[in-house]
């Protein structure tokens, strides 16, 4: 008998016409990890939320839902909202203690989880001062305290910097291993998690599109050019058999076929300027240290760093939401300001008025949700009109903290045109960036924060190929030949 077992399960939400879930059946054994794919919206979050009855949202449900177990435990999407306490030892305590346990016990399970999520060095920090990694491996530490037999992840990477990220897919996968849990995640980096998979699961509009194994997933996105074939590993794309282990994909390096070169950068204006500005939230820590940056005009400027370097805060700075403690910023125009957090944004009752327009409904990819509350719409589709309002407020320089973050590979390449048609238009844009991929196939400068300061800022080539570690997985595949598909000419036919 399956643990989970899904029945022609249909559900739509309150106000609705259109079904967030369409008559989806699937079966996931015990000990299995299931990934679920599909683009903002398809219904990958509803699904994990009435997997587990307490999280179950209201509206209208039709069709079985059953597991064999009453444990379940999930994660949702944003990190903040999965912290209760504010220390790391008060949050590994109240699972623990509301459980029943004695103080022995309680301590004992705080070490435990302290020990197994490497939080030993942070027990005793505010959660308020973690990194997004960090706090995102406490959340899990915390779910785990209870021992769950089915893990349900939604977006669990979707905040945090590649190397944050792929600690904590190998944590779950991990977990997976030597605790037997059922893993169920939602998740737009597909990478590892395509190549352990048991089963990838394709919603498309409420409907289950295919249930597959990783590798046949991959066979299937590729070979019938779906949408989100994106989703996949960019050496996926390129090399024969679609191969979605880095392992396998290095064995077949050798037949990549590459492009010349690239030429050295044309030389441009600067429409932003920042001269040794310093910055800091606490005094005696600063954040910013004599930082010295150029955003050039009309091109497409990448920030890229871990989580905690200060992208964020040189964002809020350069758009003066912040101001510096000394130095000096130049901007040539009026600035417009993407936040991370996208909902203070949000002023109006509905998608529409927030968008102003049907058209930037539908160039935003957001027709047929006009009447929605903002509130009300999935986290990718709240980016996507978070942006519509940005982009089209007439500014001069567009300043975009992640604004890649939790949208699905089909939006990322519409959002890489728009970026572009934006640039050749003679607009800004600065972005702060998780994604390596993204900045390395679209962005035409790409600069390093680290400590409080630029390290350097070069083309994507140049700057991708001089990594061996914080790069990208065809720039670590090829050894710096070739940092994105831009990159790739061809395959050599196989003897």
């Amino acid at each position: 008998m399956a643990q989970i077992e899904i029945k022609e399960l249909s559900f739509t939400y309150p106000g609705c016409k259109a079904k967030a879930l369409d008559r989806v059946s699937l079966e996931i054994e015990e000990g299995e990890l299931c990934l679920l794919i599909g683009k903002s919206g398809s219904g990958k979050s509803t699904l994990l939320q009435l997997l587990k009855k307490e999280a179950a949202p209201h509206g209208i449900i039709s069709g079985e839902v059953s597991t064999n177990t009453e444990n379940t435990a999930i994660l949702n999407q944003h990190v903040e909202s999965n912290i209760i306490t504010d220390t790391v030892f008060g949050e590994l305590a109240f699972l623990p203690s509301n459980m029943g346990y004695d103080r022995k016990k309680v301590l004992c399970k705080i070490a435990e989880a302290a020990n197994y999520f490497n939080l030993t060095d942070v027990i005793d920090s505010k959660t308020s001062v973690l990194s997004g990694g960090t706090k995102q491996m406490l959340s899990l530490a915390c779910v785990m305290s209870s021992s769950p037999d089915i893990l349900l992840l939604d977006e669990p990477t979707s905040q945090l910097d590649p190397v944050s990220a792929e600690l904590f897919i190998n944590t779950v996968l991990k977990l997976r291993r030597e605790a037997g849990i059922t893993v169920v995640i939602a998740e737009h980096r597909a990478g590892a998690l395509m190549a352990a998979a048991d089963k990838v699961a394709l919603l498309d509009s409420g409907r289950l599109k295919f249930c597959l194994p990783g590798q046949a997933a991959a066979d299937f996105l590729v070979e019938n050019d779906e949408d989100m074939k994106d989703i996949l590993p960019p050496y996926s794309l390129v090399l024969p058999g679609h191969p979605v282990d880095f392992s396998a994909a290095k064995k077949s390096a050798g037949m990549l076929v590459y492009k010349e070169s690239e030429q050295a950068a044309e030389k441009c204006a600067a429409a932003v300027s920042a001269k040794h500005i310093s910055f800091a939230y606490e005094k005696g820590s600063s954040v910013l240290s004599e930082l010295n940056f150029k955003a050039y005009a009309g091109k497409i400027n990448a920030i890229v760093g871990a989580n905690g370097t200060g992208k964020t805060t040189l964002l809020k700075c350069l758009s003066s939401v912040l101001k510096c403690s000394c130095g000096k910023i130049k901007v040539s125009g009026k600035t417009a300001y993407l936040p991370q957090n996208i909902k203070t944004l949000f002023l109006h009752d509905t998608v529409l008025q927030e968008a102003g327009s049907n058209a930037v409904l539908k160039e935003f990819l957001l027709d047929g949700l006009a009447e929605r509350s903002p509130f009300d719409l999935s986290v990718g589709e709240q980016q996507r009109l978070a942006l519509a309002k940005v982009v089209n407020s007439g500014a001069d320089i567009l300043l975009l903290d992640e604004p890649t973050k939790s949208i699905d590979a089909v939006f990322k390449r519409e959002l890489a045109e728009m970026l572009h048609s934006l640039a050749d238009s003679g607009k800004t844009i600065v972005i702060a960036l998780h994604d390596l991929e993204f900045a390395a196939k679209y962005a035409d400068f790409v600069s390093l924060i680290f400590g409080g300061e630029i390290m350097c800022t070069q083309t994507p080539k140049r700057y991708f190929s001089s990594f061996d570690m914080y790069t990208t997985a065809l720039a670590r595949l090829s050894s710096g030949r070739a940092v994105s598909t831009n990159d790739i000419a061809g395959v050599l036919n196989e003897k």
